[in-house]
């Protein structure tokens, strides 16, 4: 299909294959994940980025851009790039619509998000009306470009100085546009006005009379007669001539101008005008309200590709906020590129107090402290967070328990927190697996909006290997069949069994010789290991980077599989001694310790290993499910009673998190709705079962479940209705083995019920074929138990039940 004018360029992970060890379908996600973020810049970027030395070992000087200075508006990736995320593109939607005549075309809606969030129109702007009548910068917001500290201040003698010298460190400010409205820049740009006060000084609206008459935007220097300003924009200028990505602003051209009554001619980068509004401008709108969660996060993952090409290319962002992400109906993009610089560069960093990353000065830009100001900038559009006294962001994000939005959404809440974590190593590897996770918590959030299902296909697990706790409930009756009791326990093995292995990184040195043996038995997995270590140490195959890591790994699976669970912890002992390995920050290692746990009947430990694992992956659901049956199995042997709510809450919760997101999750359905008959909440069990889909294979034992359900509650509190909906689900069903002692428990539930003054609306309505009357029902009961007799695998129980039967037969005269 030939390229349409317009097109986005294709996103720059299309290219890669999800991270999973079965053949993707064409269904599945085209993009894989990178469990590391390392770049590795080119030396021709990095040294022209570079600012010129401070000195030896003086480390970099930080440096903030003035908060809330920033007003460009501008705009970003268009539908085009959501429909490459979908794998579609209009063609293809159109077919799919079903008609073969032309219609007439109509505005799609704008979804964003990989195109789960419809997001609302915004407002167009006549760039002639975002130019400022009066361009000045507030005192309140006047600091020196170099040191930070506060310049043009207003005394009890004198007014703020517009320009002049910082008393600090005697570098030169200047406040003052140098351009006026008319002037014509390089005999090409006619300036309009100015639009905002940035990070290096004023920005221009113009217009280029050279090319149609386009809406262009001039970037000039906070004070050009400062060198080291000077050596910063050539650095901007050199690496963002290599800058090309539709969601980042381009830029046209470098020229210069000498205005009026100076003797130099200053330098202005000229950039495309993005029509538009900041994100900062849709917060002061909203004021005091807040970007809806969903909305905010489509759009910062609009944003992490962007980042994500920056990386690639070795450079760092620095300086993201809601001041620096423009958004338009068909466009989200990044804006006031003056803070970029070569990825470990040091020199003069630029950034915004409240969003930068503490570390910066220690460690100057990485991948990681661009993390933390995505972070920060999504909690920005979320919450209202704590400022000083100059209004500049504090650290550190407000506690769930004064917070209701993060209370309601606790999978953001923990991605927040792994963003902007104090320690670089502990935040996102990457911006692709940050988007990953967003992705996930993304999906968490619009099922608690919607109460919709929101599934997708995991980069880190694989599928889950079963179902648990399914029978746990129905279970019981088979007391009736055997004489055996049953408690409705879970089993921490059935657990294990069902939880998902995870995946080996697909770009992994070790992928091709591991992913096979992911999902392979066990001892065949470790026998092939010793094949590998022997070919290896014979020098018949070169030992793979990962090896040592993905090795271990894969065989301590293998022997938690064969419950061989002391010679699975001293391999996890193995890789945890070793210092400096880098294995600290791996997920996959308290995930298996967690697994150990299970299985050695520790399951406090357990639960506090995949709280580790979910803190890691916040839009992952195979964390969540573990940590659910981990509270669970808990409750089931706590002694201690004040702790019971603490154990029943975080198993509810985990659960109804997991099952609300992905409905094919059937053994989150079967542990909520245990969760909520120990609270009483019946109904709402049944309710939960009931949800279980048709295609599902546990529907009859959720369809039984529920049934029984409905008739195990204080007789006073069943009606007839609870009585006929039961009897209906087990004749929708009669060919379920359990049917026979299923229709035991009712019957005797319905012959309780009528004893206890129990009244059924019609005289003459029947129930499984009985009459709803007292000797109806005993004769229905009668009937069931002589059934079920002759099913009893122990003559002496079929005599019980056979007394039985005849104990609540109905009397007659023969």
């Amino acid at each position: 299909m030939p390229d349409r004018p317009g097109t986005p360029l294709p996103h720059p992970w299309a290219n890669r294959r999800i991270r999973r060890s079965e053949v993707p379908g064409p269904d599945t996600h085209p993009w894989a994940t990178r469990r590391n973020g390392t770049v590795e810049p080119s030396q021709r970027l990095r040294e022209a980025a570079r600012p010129p030395d401070n000195g030896p070992d003086t480390g970099p000087a930080l440096l903030d851009t003035p908060d809330g200075s920033d007003r460009l508006e501008d705009t970003g990736v268009d539908r085009g790039f959501d429909d490459a995320l979908l794998g579609l593109d209009d063609e293809l939607l159109e077919l799919e619509a079903g008609s073969g005549r032309s219609a007439r075309s109509r505005p799609a809606p704008r979804r964003l998000g990989a195109g789960l969030v419809e997001m609302p129109r915004v407002a167009s702007v006549d760039p002639r009306s975002a130019v400022l009548d009066d361009p000045e910068v507030p005192e309140a917001k006047r600091f020196c470009w170099k040191c930070n500290a506060a310049v043009g201040r207003a005394s009890d003698s004198r007014p703020g100085e517009v320009a002049g010298e910082c008393a600090k460190c005697r570098s030169l400010f200047n406040f003052r546009p140098i351009l006026e409205p008319g002037e014509v820049v390089a005999g090409q740009y006619e300036v309009q006005g100015c639009l905002a006060h940035g990070g290096l000084g004023w920005i221009y609206l113009a217009v280029d009379r050279n090319v149609s008459d386009r809406w262009v935007v001039l970037k000039g220097l906070q004070n050009p007669q400062d060198f080291e300003a000077h050596v910063v924009a050539l650095a901007e200028r050199q690496f963002l001539s290599e800058v090309a990505y539709p969601a980042i602003v381009k830029i046209y051209n470098f020229v210069k101008h000498r205005c009026t009554g100076r003797d130099v001619a200053d330098g202005y980068i000229v950039m495309e005008y993005v029509g538009g509004q900041s994100l900062k401008h849709l917060l002061d709108e909203l004021a005091p309200q807040r970007i809806p969660v969903a909305e905010a996060i489509a759009y910062v993952m609009e944003v992490l590709p962007a980042l994500d090409y920056l990386h690639s290319a070795g450079l760092s962002y620095n300086d993201l906020k809601p001041d620096n992400i423009m958004v338009s109906d068909d466009e989200v993009k990044l804006i006031d590129l003056g803070a970029v610089a070569a990825m470990e560069s040091f020199g003069s960093i630029y950034g915004t107090p409240g969003y930068q990353a503490p570390e910066i000065t220690e460690t100057g830009p990485t991948v990681a402290s661009d993390i933390y100001t995505v972070g920060r900038t999504l909690a920005a559009l979320v919450l209202v967070l704590r400022r000083d006294e100059q209004g500049r962001q504090l650290p550190g994000l407000p506690d769930p328990e004064d917070e209701p939005l993060l209370a309601r959404y606790p999978a953001l809440h923990r991605l927040l927190c792994r963003a902007t974590d104090p320690d670089p190593a502990r935040r996102f590897p990457s911006t692709y697996s940050m988007y990953c996770q967003l992705t996930g918590v993304l999906r968490m959030v619009l099922a608690a909006d919607t109460g919709l299902e929101h599934p997708q296909v995991s980069v880190e697990f694989g599928a889950m290997r079963g179902d648990f706790g399914v029978e746990t409930l129905i279970g019981q009756t088979d007391g009736i069949v055997d004489g055996r009791p049953r408690m409705p326990a879970l089993d921490a093995r059935s657990v294990v069994a069902a939880l998902p292995v995870p995946l080996i990184d697909s770009t992994d040195p070790s992928a091709d010789l591991m992913s096979t043996l992911l999902h392979a038995d066990p001892r065949h997995a470790l026998d092939s290991l010793r094949r590998m270590h022997e070919r290896i140490s014979g020098g018949v195959m070169e030992e793979p980077a990962s090896f040592e890591l993905e090795g271990a790994l894969t065989a301590v699976r293998a022997h938690l599989d064969l419950n061989e669970v002391p010679v699975a912890r001293a391999l996890l002992r193995e890789l945890e001694v070793g210092t400096g390995t880098g294995y600290e920050g791996d997920w996959r290692l308290p995930w298996y310790r967690g697994i150990a746990d299970l299985l050695d009947g520790a399951f406090a430990a357990a639960a506090e290993q995949f709280g580790s694992v979910h803190a890691m992956l916040p839009g992952e659901i195979a964390p969540a499910l573990a940590l659910a049956a981990a509270a669970e199995l808990v409750l089931q042997q706590l002694e201690v009673p004040e702790e019971a709510e603490r154990w029943h809450r975080s198993a509810v919760d985990f659960y109804r998190a997991v099952w609300h997101t992905n409905h094919g999750v059937v053994s989150a359905a079967f542990g909520l709705a245990r969760r909520r008959a120990a609270d009483g909440a019946l109904l709402d069990a049944v309710a939960v079962l009931d949800r279980v889909p048709v295609s599902s294979r546990h529907y009859a034992v959720a369809h039984m479940t529920g049934g029984l359900l409905l008739v195990s509650r204080p007789i006073a509190e069943v009606t007839d209705e609870d009585l006929a909906a039961a009897a209906g689900r087990l004749a929708a069903l009669p060919e379920e083995p359990r049917a026979l002692q299923l229709q035991v428990v009712v019957v005797g539930a319905a012959l309780e019920w009528l004893r206890a003054g129990g009244l059924p609306r019609d005289p003459d309505a029947t129930l499984l074929g009985f009459g709803c009357t007292e000797p109806g029902l005993q004769l229905g009961l009668e009937v069931s138990l002589r059934a079920l007799a002759r099913t009893a695998p122990d003559r002496l129980h079929r005599y019980r039940l056979v007394d039985l039967a005849n104990q609540v037969r109905p009397r007659t005269r023969w």
